[in-house]
């Protein structure tokens, strides 16, 4: 989508390989630590991002955790669940090669990391899990299917199944989505829960305040010690019913600040987890009527009565933004100025709703939406750059530009791309300008700067070096 700058922060979309029974143990891999890049033995062009955790020996078998990042960053979702990964004994191996598709790719890469971590490493079969954020997501939960081996959970961030999988096919595994409160994905991964109700899947859903990303730490770790859970559960791994309180308590302890805090919907969904994953053990009658409780409260009634209402209107605007990119490029001779066109895709009346945090529930609809409304203005825009229809893309990342306003680590991008944009388009008064924009808003590469072709008619402008010089000064 867009030009090659643009951050992975919003990509969207997008055999069998045998297990040796004697695993190859290599002693020059740092336990503890986050290895950079581990080369495929058999397919040298494949790598993948590793973690073994400090008590890792090759003498017992281990649980192991594969992740898939859209952008081909192996790095990125070991930082989030090396910590997980070293307390409770996880391998992970992030492929660097698999990303947003075409789905070949994925495969490829799919398939390399599995082989080379069974030829190297002792891992428990029973004990294969999958995670992935945006596209890698939607990778994680075909995983399975990629390798022809039972994944016992898959961990969904930030999107839910691709096209090719029903919901009923995620079964046997179980499946923890994970969503965040602004995320454009957000109605599709609760629609995707709700459908796991009617088909007798192991499933569960956490909610965080954030956009579409990578959640953090701490939520990938409750993924991970619910996996350990329903690992005791089925009985993949001993009882520790030290470590079942400890965890059982920290549930308790969020869904209760979530109902102190007036989150009722959110505590709900909490309390059902909970009860759902220690009846066996607990005694959760109170809980249970807890929940009863709160479903026949005025505030949980409320919000299903305002959340629906706020899918209709999601939807709505969706229905419009899809409108008037179709006139925007069937009928281009009938564009707006850009005020009309903001007035038309109602961005001034979501970017107030995204200023005034009071109602938290509609300023994360707000952020949903324009963060959506980005992705496709970008997508649209890099479409019209890469046939060299200069004006078409300014148009498109000038209505980006406008919803991503109170987004800096967005902008900066798109300003940078409107300036090569301009500056191709021989404007280089607005090129300088958005250039200007950009390193305001946080852009910081130098090197690209100096070197972008696209920047060619500007580079030797007065201003542009300034821009140059003030930037390098302020790095150094």
């Amino acid at each position: 989508m867009g030009r090659k700058l643009f951050p992975v922060f919003f990509l969207i979309f997008l055999i069998a390989a045998q297990i040796p029974i004697f695993p190859i143990s290599l002693q020059d891999y740092q336990k503890g630590e986050i290895i950079e890049k581990v080369v495929c033995e058999d397919k040298p062009e494949q790598s993948y991002t590793l973690f073994l955790p400090s008590a890792y020996t090759p003498e017992k078998t281990w649980p192991i955790l594969y992740a898939f990042d859209p952008g081909a960053r192996g790095r990125v979702p070991l930082e989030h669940f090396k910590d997980a990964a070293e307390k409770y004994g996880y391998i992970v191996a992030a492929s660097n090669n698999s990303r947003n598709g075409p789905w070949g790719v994925v495969f490829r890469a799919a398939e390399a990391v599995w082989s080379d971590t069974n030829a190297r490493f002792s891992i428990d079969p029973r004990r294969v899990y999958a995670t992935g954020f945006s596209g890698g997501s939607r990778a994680a939960a075909l995983f399975p299917k990629i390798i022809n081996h039972p994944v016992a959970g898959i961990i969904g961030i930030g999107a839910g199944l691709p096209e090719e999988l029903k919901p009923a096919q995620v079964k046997p595994s179980a499946y923890l989505g994970i969503v965040g409160l602004g995320d454009f994905n957000y109605q599709p991964m609760i629609k995707l829960d709700e459908n796991f109700d009617s088909l007798d899947v192991t499933h569960r859903i956490l909610i965080y305040e954030e956009e579409h990303a990578w959640a953090p730490q701490d939520v990938c770790t409750r993924a991970i010690e619910w996996m350990e859970v329903l690992a005791m559960k089925q009985e993949l791994r001993p009882l520790d019913k030290t470590l079942m309180d400890k965890i059982y308590s920290q549930e308790l302890e969020k869904a209760q600040a979530l109902e102190e805090n007036g989150r009722v919907y959110l505590a709900v969904s909490d309390y059902e987890a909970i009860v759902s994953m220690f009846k066996d053990w607990k005694d959760v009658q109170t809980i249970t009527e807890k929940v009863s409780l709160l479903k026949q409260s005025s505030e949980y009634r409320k919000f299903l009565e305002d959340e629906n209402e706020r899918r209709e209107r999601e939807d709505f605007y969706r229905t419009n933004f899809i409108h008037t990119f179709a006139r925007i490029n069937n009928s281009p001779e009938t564009i707006m100025n850009p005020a009309e066109l903001y007035s038309e895709l109602n961005i001034l009346p979501l970017l107030d709703k995204v200023k005034n945090k009071k109602n938290i529930d509609e300023h994360y609809l707000a952020c949903r939406l324009l963060a959506e409304l980005t992705l496709h203005a970008t997508e649209e825009g890099g479409k019209y750059y890469e046939n060299k229809n200069y004006k078409m893309a300014i148009i498109f990342h000038e209505i980006a530009a406008k919803a991503s306003e109170y987004k800096p680590s967005r902008l900066q991008y798109i300003h940078y791309e409107l300036a090569c944009f301009y500056a191709l388009n021989n404007q280089n008064k607005k090129a300088l300008k958005n250039l200007k924009l950009a390193v305001e808003n946080g852009f910081d590469r130098v090197e690209h700067l100096e070197k972008d072709e696209d920047l060619k008619s500007v580079r030797d402008s007065t201003e542009f070096q300034k821009i140059l010089k003030e930037l390098k000064d302020k790095k150094e």
